[in-house]
């Protein structure tokens, strides 16, 4: 073989290693999801003194798969903590009814001291991000929501922005709540990892839990 091949193949053969390099760079940065943006909308002063050991978890955003899928996984980042949290679905059965007098019971068969709902807000498209508020009328002991009964879809490549609302048991009183969005996501599981996580680390921050 020539010099002239031998460069040849070098430089084919760095090329090649140089090309593989940038793929492999891609894809480290598309599988690492961007954290949500966290904006709290309600602490009661009470928020960092009390604290909860067992807490009923509700998700009513997605489908009823995703719906599951997200109380579970929120369950298991508590496994090792302190305080446990426990999917609904797995208290009142598959494809549960989002109602006051279900929620009540299975509090009163639990004793749970606490209810986390996590809610689906909205699925912007992105780049058209709102800064919105929770607002206060939204009561989840107070009112019975049909609309939450009905399963709805990720939209791909939306800003999706998620509700959290952790209430008190023992009185019905709602004590702190945040939104979280998430950017462009590729997929629903991608949504919930990603916002089990945020959650999560939003209610250990505020000492809501114990871990």
């Amino acid at each position: 073989m020539s010099i002239l091949q031998n460069s040849e193949v070098c430089v084919r053969r760095q090329l090649q290693l140089g090309l593989a390099a940038i793929a492999t760079f891609i894809l480290l940065l598309t599988s690492c999801a961007t954290p949500p943006n966290i904006i709290r909308t309600l602490q009661d002063p009470s928020v960092g003194q009390v604290h909860f050991s067992n807490v009923l978890v509700i998700s009513v955003a997605g489908d009823f798969a995703s719906r599951a899928q997200f109380e579970r996984e929120f369950a298991a980042a508590f496994a090792g903590d302190k305080s446990a949290a426990t999917a609904y679905y797995t208290v009142v059965g598959r494809n549960p009814q989002v109602a006051r007098n279900a929620i009540h019971n299975a509090i009163r068969a639990r004793r749970f001291d606490a209810v986390l709902f996590v809610r689906l807000k909205g699925q912007d498209v992105a780049g058209a991000v709102a800064n919105r508020p929770t607002g206060g009328a939204f009561d989840l002991f107070k009112y019975d929501y049909p609309e939450f009964n009905a399963a709805s879809g990720f939209k791909r490549d939306s800003t999706a922005t998620f509700v959290s609302e952790l209430y008190v048991a023992a009185d019905e009183r709602k004590i702190w709540a945040i939104e979280s969005l998430i950017f462009e996501h590729d997929s629903a599981d991608q949504v919930i990892e990603v916002q089990v996580k945020a959650i999560a680390g939003q209610l250990r921050k505020d000492k809501l839990i114990q871990n």
